[in-house]
């Protein structure tokens, strides 16, 4: 079936009075804005991904649940200002359309932005991950509670896909030997970390400007598909792909104010950096617009983060970043 015609046999499974349904983005589900006649506002969820490289767990019924179990947890633990899940007639945050999952939430007025665009914004940023830290740290997930983990495997299985495409003509040997190295290496490091209650726990997993809404000059996370369990230190170093190097250690400081940073951050947050790098690779493999201009960015992060720490070298506060 079309999504929009899944997203009219989810909405009939809500008590909600149905307005309008527009189309608003598509990627790891394609995403519709509802309006009912009381001129509320919701977000369904049709959970079928255009990335065809997309890990396949991500679309699992208790998978989907348990995102929802925690963003209603945070409704109630926090002040931040966050979607709402909403259950459908039978009392389920995921509503079945034959064997494809949806879900709804309300909808988050506010600005988003492609890019940080000031100082504030990014305090802002670093106080609002400490927040979801911080409840992290104290809440304690039910049994049935499952989401992915970044460790080593997700990581290997992206690094492989992508040196894969050495064989196809696709990229560089040279640039993915070095993609190797590093990754090799970032491996290493994340397989020493503690998993402590200061340390690891279940986090947003993807902290970008895109996923912020900023209400009153207050930033709110939106979009938590990505969530998950892993060090904390993930949230910062996915947001790290969209500040400059300069940036970075203010940012850190901000949020070091609001929950203890390890001894290691540094280290931490550039193994982390790299693995997530590669695990962006993978997905821009599954999407046709994006793996056009993969070999470039894949150039570029060879030549730059990827190079120098596959030698040694530190790149979190120096250097020129992967997109310029």
């Amino acid at each position: 079936m079309e999504h929009a015609i899944i997203a009219q046999h989810a909405l009939a499974q809500y008590d909600i009075n149905v307005v309008s349904v527009s189309p608003v983005a598509q990627s790891g589900a394609a995403v519709f804005k509802i309006e009912d006649y009381q001129g509320l506002l919701y977000s369904l969820r049709v959970h079928i991904s255009k990335i065809s490289t997309l890990e396949k767990m991500w679309t699992r019924r208790d998978v989907l649940d348990s995102e929802l179990v925690w963003l209603d947890a945070l409704n109630r633990g926090t002040s931040l200002t966050l979607p709402v899940p909403k259950r459908n007639r039978q009392g389920s945050y995921v509503t079945q359309v034959d064997d494809i999952s949806c879900t709804m939430l309300s909808w988050v007025e506010g600005e988003q932005k492609q890019y940080f665009t000031s100082d504030q914004e990014l305090k802002s940023t670093a106080e609002m991950t400490a927040a979801l830290h911080h409840h992290a740290r104290e809440w304690q997930p039910p049994s049935s509670f499952i989401r992915p983990t970044v460790h080593r495997e997700r990581i290997q299985n992206a690094l492989d896909l992508v040196k894969q495409q050495v064989q196809g003509g696709l990229l560089d040997a040279h640039d993915v030997q070095i993609l190797e190295a590093a990754g090799e290496k970032a491996m290493a490091l994340l397989d020493t970390l503690p998993k402590t209650k200061l340390t690891w726990g279940v986090l947003h997993g993807d902290i970008v400007p895109t996923n912020i809404v900023f209400v009153e000059g207050a930033a709110n996370p939106i979009d938590f598909g990505a969530c998950g369990f892993g060090p904390f230190l993930t949230d910062l170093a996915i947001t790290f792909t969209f500040i400059h190097p300069h940036a970075r250690q203010q940012y850190m400081d901000w949020y070091g104010e609001h929950f203890p940073l390890p001894n290691d951050s540094v280290a931490q947050i550039e193994a982390l950096f790299i693995s997530l790098m590669l695990i962006g690779m993978r997905n821009a493999l599954g999407m046709p617009e994006s793996s056009h201009g993969l070999p470039t960015h894949v150039q570029k992060c060879a030549s730059r983060e990827f190079g120098r720490y596959a030698n040694g070298e530190h790149f979190l506060f120096t250097g020129t970043p992967f997109w310029e």
